[in-house]
């Protein structure tokens, strides 16, 4: 039993000298299990990896896993009963119950969780203070300990009441995706294939306590782990002296882990480093060495020499920023002979960039996979119960009744709601009543023969409708009423063939990452139906709540798709996104407002209330300041992932109109380059840019507008 580090610079080949130290050991002994643990999204990309490096390509006694993986892995072997686990969606609605339940004991907070984004920050808080096991009566430890402060004191008090009543309401039903890593570090000792194993946990920045309890279960019953950690070679790993460093993650992890490895009595081996110069990864492209040396270092070493390793793009707007990138990565392919797989897109703020890089990489012929959770709001299938439920609470408005009508899953003809939508507007037709009754009067230009089809249109909608109206305008109906009401709805009108036949067309026309999105929906929807029933059923509730319920619910649902194609450009965000062997690196919206982005610890507990909880040696999770310098360490590690380019872009403008400025990143380049190339790109005409028919007549327009831009270009 024993712990080793394997420690190097971004770029260092640690994965790789320790994935080809495991399949060499795996091959001479054939009788142990080698288990390599990584982040949930990286667990294929690894596996493709292994068995690419592996002489015969396949490995049979090495198991990639995700920490969720792991602890499923024991349970099959280990044995005994596990209960269902509340996903997040799940967790909102009981959040919202108990706190319904348990109003008469709540101070400050009984009427701020009736919002719906309140339930969900109650809900994150929770889901924290169980990572960070922290248990109810901690919570009234603190709330008498806080003096003075009353504010805070009542709010730890009314999260107790809440957290009291939401384990309460679990045991013995369900457990929660924290509580599976601690029933996992209980079952460890009682696991065979633990005890056979080498263990290596690789591509971490950080661990939360419980995943370091499970792996101080693991130094004591596995008989190796090895831990892979990016540290630069000046830093001293095992003295943590501030918090703001750019290592300091890095630096966290492995002193916590020696500190668990000094209580389970387990060896610490000497650390491996890797730290030959220049780093292996940037053998070829020396400005990029640099980049990994200096970057966030602030030594005032500068780069005298001229380079296009490191380019940077200012554009009009984000809009002209995709743009940007689009033909950079058309130029690579086409002269430089890239594979769209060895070029990555990394945005600051993928809900600003996102659409539209979706809609830009399309005009151009790139292909493209989206490495985020798609929220199904938009989905035409969601779409079409949000604006059914809609439609009964405003009592069949013409704009709710079109939204409803124009999902293109109720069944009628474009043609047939043009004519239908003319009339209403036309007559002013509005409110349930109306649509029950025979339409006599004949709007301007309405033909006789067009009043009949409108009525049979009419008729066929009321009829479609009227058994779920029903349900919906009762005064006294629960959740369950409601939900078996939709259920025999959409069962009745066969949506599910309906969203099958859109998978199947997006399938054809070449869409695949949407054609997996509407694969899924419907069990998505089904289940979180499943959920508002089993866990609020009897629940009494009006029809605008049971709407900021199903919205709730829809919000926190995800679809995540693996990459349908081998060769495409990744594009994700910052803190999510995990990248290997690529050549060239985008990185979209380096503005001030961006990067470092605001998000904040935010929540019901403030970042004034955290720092007195540290101060007290109670550990929770980051606050908006240690936020920032996190997000500096994970801008390090992406800006150093490419082998050949990396290219940085901000806009001047943004979408709204409001003119921005460059982030401080852009400064530092600037320092750290004498010759930094920086492309302003309304100062380049129509020669500079990639052309493709579909693009080529938007320059055209655009040339014809201003006659002096073309004859520059």
């Amino acid at each position: 039993m024993s712990l080793q580090f394997i420690m190097g610079n971004s770029g260092a080949g640690k994965s790789r000298y320790v994935y080809e130290k495991i399949l060499a050991e795996a091959a001479r002994h054939p009788e142990k299990n080698y288990l390599i643990v990584v982040p949930e999204q990286f667990t294929m990309q690894t596996q493709k990896e292994l068995v690419s490096l592996h002489p015969a390509g396949g490995i049979l006694n090495i198991d990639i896993l995700s920490f969720q993986r792991l602890a499923y892995r024991i349970f099959e072997e280990t044995g005994g009963s596990l209960y269902p686990v509340l996903e997040e969606t799940g967790k909102s609605l009981v959040v919202k119950r108990v706190a319904q339940e348990k109003k008469k004991e709540l101070t400050i907070l009984g009427s701020t969780l009736k919002r719906t984004g309140a339930v969900s920050q109650m809900k994150s808080l929770i889901s924290e203070l169980k990572q960070y096991q922290i248990a109810p009566s901690e919570l009234d430890a603190w709330a008498e300990e806080t003096g003075e402060k009353k504010l805070l004191a009542a709010k730890l008090k009314d999260t107790g009441v809440i957290y009291r009543a939401f384990e309460e309401y679990l045991e013995n039903r369900y457990v929660t995706a924290e509580d599976v890593l601690e029933v996992l570090a209980g079952k460890l000792e009682e696991s065979a294939l633990i005890k056979n194993s080498e263990v290596l946990v690789d591509g971490f920045t950080g661990f939360t306590p419980l995943q370091n309890k499970v792996l101080g279960e693991m130094l004591h019953h596995c008989q190796k782990v090895m831990i892979t950690v990016t540290m630069d070679k000046r830093e001293d790993p095992y003295v943590m002296k501030d918090k703001y460093q750019l290592f300091a993650l890095s630096k966290q992890m492995v002193t916590s882990l020696v500190k668990i490895a000094g209580e389970e009595k387990v060896l610490v081996e000497e650390p491996v480093c890797l730290y030959q110069e220049p780093v292996w990864r940037f053998r070829n492209a020396p400005a990029l060495a640099f980049l990994e040396k200096e970057l966030f270092r602030y030594s005032g070493r500068t780069y005298r020499e001229k380079q296009s390793n490191v380019r940077v793009y200012a554009a009009a707007n984000p809009r002209m920023e995709v743009e940007c990138a689009a033909q950079r990565i058309r130029f690579l392919i086409r002269k430089k002979e890239y594979r769209y797989r060895e070029i990555a897109v990394i945005a600051s703020d993928m809900n600003l960039y996102a659409d539209e890089i979706e809609k830009t990489f399309r005009e151009y012929e790139i292909p493209v996979f989206m490495d985020y959770k798609r929220n199904v709001l938009l989905n035409s299938f969601v779409e079409y119960i949000r604006s059914l439920l809609a439609m009964a609470e405003q009592n069949f408005s013409a704009e709710s009744v079109f939204r409803f009508l124009r999902t293109d899953l109720v069944g009628f003809t474009g043609e047939e709601l043009d004519l239908l939508e003319n009339y209403v507007l036309a007559l002013g037709i509005r409110g349930y009543k109306k649509w029950q009754e025979k339409w006599i009067r004949r709007a301007k230009d309405t033909t006789e023969e067009e009043l009949e089809v409108l009525n049979h249109l009419r008729v066929c909608f009321v009829e479609k409708t009227e058994d779920l109206v029903f349900v919906l305008k009762q005064r006294q109906k629960t959740v369950r009423d409601v939900t078996l009401a939709i259920c025999e709805f959409l069962e009745k009108e066969e949506i599910q063939k309906q969203v099958k036949v859109l998978e199947n067309q997006f399938t054809e026309a070449g869409e695949l990452a949407l054609a997996k999105e509407y694969a899924q929906i419907y069990r998505v929807v089904m289940e979180l139906f499943d959920k508002f029933v089993s866990l609020l059923g009897d629940e009494r509730i009006a029809l605008k709540e049971y709407r900021e319920l199903l919205d709730a619910g829809m919000e926190e649902a995800r679809i995540g798709v693996i990459p349908p194609s081998l060769d495409e450009v990744m594009a994700g965000d910052i803190e999510r996104t995990r990248l290997k062997d690529i050549r060239a690196l985008i990185l979209l919206g380096v503005n001030d407002s961006l990067i470092p982005g605001n998000a904040s610890a935010g929540g019901l507990i403030s970042d004034r209330d955290r720092e007195r909880f540290e101060e007290r040696g109670i550990a929770l999770a980051p606050g908006t300041r240690e936020k920032s310098y996190i997000q500096k360490f994970y801008l390090y590690l992406h800006m150093t992932k490419p082998t050949e380019e990396l290219m940085l872009t901000y806009s001047k403008v943004s979408a709204d109109g409001k003119s921005r400025r460059a982030a401080y990143l852009i400064g530092d380049l600037k320092r750290m380059y004498t010759k930094l190339p920086v492309f302003n790109m309304d100062q380049y005409g129509m020669e500079t840019k990639e052309m493709l028919p579909q693009t080529g007549i938007g320059s055209l327009i655009e040339g014809l507008q201003n006659p002096k831009k073309m004859e520059e270009g």
